[in-house]
């Protein structure tokens, strides 16, 4: 063999070399994200490498309102300091000259603070003639208050505890101790669980409230919807969440298919599904409903698939990327709109465009990789089905599940805390009380107040 032989056989090895250690790097990392979500664990909070330019924190520059405290306006006390008699700065012993009062305020809780509570002494009587138990009544007391149910928590009370619990997230185990700290209350969290359950019971203002929602649901214009994890008496659930412009909704079910979201949206659902591509949104009962693919979801998948294709030879990672680009082209010109930058004749134009660079890459067959087959393959069937760029006809279709996700964030971090629930009564009470306060706070309104009026 030649010289030049051994030379360009050497630089072939090298290049070879070179090729295997990228995509053992490559594997490397694939592997590692493989065992943290087998494992559960929580992604890292840096990467492996920073960006160049980062954002800064803190909020951007005309968003949002800043002013300094305020003097509160209610105050107990009201003390006037002492003036002066000397300079600090030059050491002048004479009179000075009173310019003006500043205020000044601190704000502080009181030394003790006490729950009010109400004893009822109750009459009980005894008829002569059948010798039945009879109790007095009060508009305040419930029907069987007595015995080990004759110490209940007040109507603000019990929605205070649920707020602090479904939309602070504070833990229910950790609420006694609060209360305690804060008014002086001593509670036990079965005390807490059973006016939980007692709010939400079936046939209850709250529950037929929750039922108005799930109507309000399947009239919405659009719904997102997503789901997550969760476990009743230590059995495998899901937790379903449905959110519309102004209602969330959340059930907990034993399975996780097609039935369980039928039963909510039901045939009469003649609004948008926003959601990812899991199978159960293309089962037959949803044959002909109108649905967005989460774009955010897509984009990730492309990703994942080009994280695959690195090193390796021919067309299939220049057609992913390609993809990519093409999809985040089209969020942009939805955000463009949205933002009022350009005008709906400028956005059907520019939509047009995406919509059929999407369709020349889609119709392509000439991949030359398994991976970006499976994608562009799966792909085209929701392409051709009208259900990944709908938001560029419709711009009030937003095109991302990101409202679903966000409902569920609360859900997850309470799963972390709590262990779910024991039983399938507990979860119907969790999502009860969580779809009323949620869709509360969507809406603009106190949960406590909308609590509390669901509690009659």
């Amino acid at each position: 063999m030649s010289i030049q032989q051994l030379t360009e056989r050497v630089k072939d090895l090298e290049t070879e070399n070179k090729t295997l250690r990228e995509e053992n790097t490559q594997l490397k990392k694939r592997i590692s994200d493989l065992e943290r979500k087998k494992n559960k664990y929580v992604a890292p909070h840096s990467r492996e490498e920073p960006k160049a330019n980062p954002q800064k924190p803190g909020r951007k520059a005309g968003q949002g309102k800043f002013s300094y405290r305020q003097l509160p306006e209610t105050s107990a006390d009201e003390i006037t300091v002492d003036i002066p008699n000397h300079c600090p700065a030059c050491h002048f012993t004479g009179e000075l000259r009173l310019s003006h009062f500043e205020k000044a305020s601190i704000t502080e809780l009181p030394k003790e603070m006490r729950g009010e509570v109400t004893i009822y002494n109750v009459p009980v009587l005894f008829c002569p003639q059948c010798g039945q138990k009879v109790r007095g009544e009060h508009p305040d007391l419930a029907t069987g208050q007595c015995g080990a149910t004759a110490h209940r928590l007040g109507r603000r009370l019990a929605a205070v505890i649920q707020t602090l619990h479904h939309e602070l997230g504070v833990p229910e185990r950790k609420i006694p101790r609060l209360l305690e700290m804060t008014v002086g209350l001593s509670l036990t969290q079965g005390a807490i669980n059973q006016a939980a359950e007692r709010l939400a019971r079936e046939g209850g203002p709250l529950a037929n409230h929750v039922l108005e929602l799930e109507n309000s649901i399947r009239k919405a214009t659009y719904v997102h919807h997503d789901d997550t994890g969760w476990r009743m008496g230590g059995k495998q659930a899901w937790v379903s969440a449905y959110r519309s412009a102004d209602t969330a909704l959340f059930k907990a079910n034993p399975q996780h298919t097609a039935k369980e979201l039928h039963a909510v949206l039901k045939d009469n659902f003649k609004g948008t599904l926003v959601c990812d591509r899991f199978k159960v949104y293309d089962a037959e009962l949803f044959a002909e409903v109108s649905q967005q693919k989460c774009m955010s979801h897509v984009i990730r998948n492309i990703a994942d698939v080009a994280e695959q294709l690195k090193g390796r030879p021919g067309r299939g990672l220049a057609y992913v990327q390609c993809l990519k680009e093409t999809f985040q082209m089209a969020l942009k010109v939805h955000k463009d709109f949205q933002e009022g930058k350009i005008t709906e004749r400028q956005f059907r134009y520019r939509g047009g465009l995406v919509r059929n660079r999407v369709t020349r890459l889609l119709i392509r067959t000439d991949i030359r990789t398994k991976e970006s087959e499976r994608l562009r393959a799966g792909l085209q069937k929701q392409h051709e089905r009208g259900r990944l760029l709908l938001f560029l006809e419709r711009p009030e279709i937003p095109p991302t599940n990101n409202a679903a996700e966000r409902q569920l964030r609360s859900v997850v971090m309470a799963r972390k805390i709590s262990q779910c629930s024991k039983n399938p009564r507990g979860a119907t009470t969790y999502m009860r009380i969580k779809s009323v306060t949620e869709t509360a706070r969507l809406r603009g309104h106190d949960p406590v107040d909308t609590l509390m009026a669901l509690a009659r």
